[in-house]
C-alpha cells in the first residue's frame, strides 16, 4: 500500500535513500502527506497505536494537570512504550517519526468523517503537540520554528537585557526575574493580534515581543488551524480516494477504519499458513490526500 501525495521532493528523497530529508524533525505540522509503501499489518499497527496514545493523552489530560513533571513523566514512558518519537534530540529515530507521520494520516481518514469524530481528534493532537513542543530546548524549538516557515526569532539577552523594563511592564504575570529567565521573540503583529488587542505584549517598530510562555500559545493556534481546516476539508469524497486493483484489501482498510471509530478490537491477524494459502501478505495499492494542509 502506498501513501502518495504526488510531491517530487518527497519521492526523490526515498529514492536516494536519504531517511533523514523526510523527516528532519521529531515534531512536524504534518503538512505533507505519507509518500511511502506501508503494508496492512503496518496499517493496522500504526492506526492501534495512534489510537492508544490519543485515549492516553485524553486520560492524563483529565488525571493530572499538563504542565506538571506527573504528566509529563506518564506520557513520555508512553510514548516510549508505543515507539513514538518522545525526545527530540535523538538523531536515529527515523522509524519512530515514520510511525508518527504515517499513523496521524491513518486517524485522519477514519476521524474527519463527522463534527464529533473531528473536534475530538483535534483536541487530543493539540494536547500531544503542546507537549512535544513545550519539551524543545531553545535551539530546537528555533529550527522547528524555521522548519514549518513561522519566523520567529528569538531575540539576544543583550537587547532583553535593554528592554527589561519595558517588557516587564507590558506582560502581565511576568516579574523582572522572570523575564530574566524568559526566552522572548520577535514576532510580527499579524501572528500576535490577540495579545496585542488583549494588551499583553510589548511592541516596537512594528514587531511584537512575546515570551516563551505565549509563544506556545501562537504555534498551537497555528496549528489548529491548519488541521481544523484539513479536517473539515477530507471528508468530502472528493478529497479522499483509495485506488486498490485488490477488493479484498479495499476491504481489509475500511474494516481497520470502522474499528477505530467504533473502538472494536481489530480483527486477528492471519496465520502464516492462511497468508500462504492466499497468496502471502497483500500490501498494493493507494491510498491518497488530494492536498495536504
Amino acid at each position: 500500500m502506498e501513501f502518495s501525495s504526488g510531491r517530487a521532493r518527497l519521492r526523490h528523497a526515498r529514492l536516494a535513500g536519504d531517511r533523514r530529508e523526510l523527516y528532519p524533525h521529531s515534531l512536524q505540522f504534518y503538512q505533507e502527506p505519507p509518500a511511502e509503501s506501508v503494508s496492512l499489518a503496518e496499517f493496522e499497527s500504526f492506526a492501534v497505536d495512534r489510537l492508544r496514545l490519543l485515549k492516553i493523552v485524553e486520560n492524563l489530560g483529565v488525571s493530572y494537570v499538563r504542565s506538571g513533571d506527573m504528566y509529563k513523566n506518564k506520557l513520555e514512558q508512553e510514548l516510549r512504550k508505543l515507539k513514538f518519537p518522545y525526545r527530540a534530540l535523538a538523531e536515529d529515530d527515523y522509524d519512530a517519526r515514520r510511525k508518527d507521520h504515517i499513523s496521524h494520516f491513518i486517524l485522519r481518514l477514519a476521524y474527519c468523517q463527522s463534527e464529533d469524530l473531528r473536534r475530538w481528534f483535534l483536541q487530543q493532537e493539540m494536547d500531544l503537540f503542546r507537549y512535544r513542543f513545550n519539551e524543545l530546548n531553545d535551539s530546537l524549538r528555533q529550527k522547528f520554528l524555521e522548519h514549518v516557515n513561522l519566523s520567529f526569532e528569538a531575540i539576544s539577552e543583550d537587547l532583553k537585557n535593554e528592554w527589561a523594563n519595558d517588557l516587564c511592564a507590558s506582560t502581565p504575570g511576568l516579574s523582572m526575574i522572570k523575564v530574566k529567565e524568559q526566552m522572548f521573540y520577535k514576532v510580527g503583529l499579524s501572528d500576535a493580534v490577540e495579545l496585542f488587542r488583549a494588551r499583553r505584549v510589548f511592541i516596537k517598530d512594528g514587531f511584537a515581543y512575546v515570551p516563551l510562555k505565549d509563544i506556545d500559545a501562537i504555534v498551537l493556534n497555528n496549528y489548529r488551524t491548519k488541521l481544523s481546516k484539513a479536517l473539515a476539508s477530507e471528508d468530502s469524497p472528493v478529497n479522499i480516494w483509495i485506488s486498490i486493483a485488490d477488493p479484498e484489501l479495499q476491504i481489509s482498510i475500511r474494516v481497520v477504519l470502522n474499528c477505530i471509530l467504533h473502538k472494536e478490537g481489530l480483527p486477528q491477524e492471519k496465520s502464516e499458513a492462511e497468508q500462504k494459502g492466499e497468496g502471502g501478505r497483500r500490501s498494493c495499492g493507494i491510498v491518497g490526500w488530494d492536498s495536504p494542509l
